[in-house]
């Protein structure tokens, strides 16, 4: 029995991208924490384009993990601006934002 990649990549976005932000958004909110994560995306966003000739699916799973940590980002900054009232649709529509990219994948291999 063979493994579809296109399966792999639905539930590595539907359940590992949730669970990943889900982690960063648990850390607590600091300046220090937003910078660690701008620089994560950065860091991710120059393997990606490091790797986009050589190994395009890692190029691809650096892109993905930049957007969880630019989705962690952006919740964080929001927390810290919008205090614990928002705090929890903040949490929600991050979690629900980081799928996002596997629309744009099916969307391409459709074209296909």
């Amino acid at each position: 029995m063979t493994v579809q990649p296109t399966l792999v990549a639905f539930v590595v976005s539907f359940v590992g991208g949730p669970l990943l932000c889900a982690a960063f958004l648990r850390m607590p909110s600091s300046l220090g924490m937003l910078l660690g994560l701008a620089a994560g995306v950065a860091l991710t966003m120059a393997v990606a384009l490091w790797l986009e000739d050589r190994d395009p699916l890692a190029s691809l799973t650096a892109l993905w993990l930049g957007w969880i940590l630019a989705v962690a980002m952006v919740a964080h900054a929001l927390f810290r601006r919008l205090g614990k009232k928002a705090r929890r649709w903040v949490f929600v529509v991050a979690l629900l934002a980081t799928p996002l990219p596997w629309f744009g994948l099916a969307a391409a291999q459709m074209m296909v």
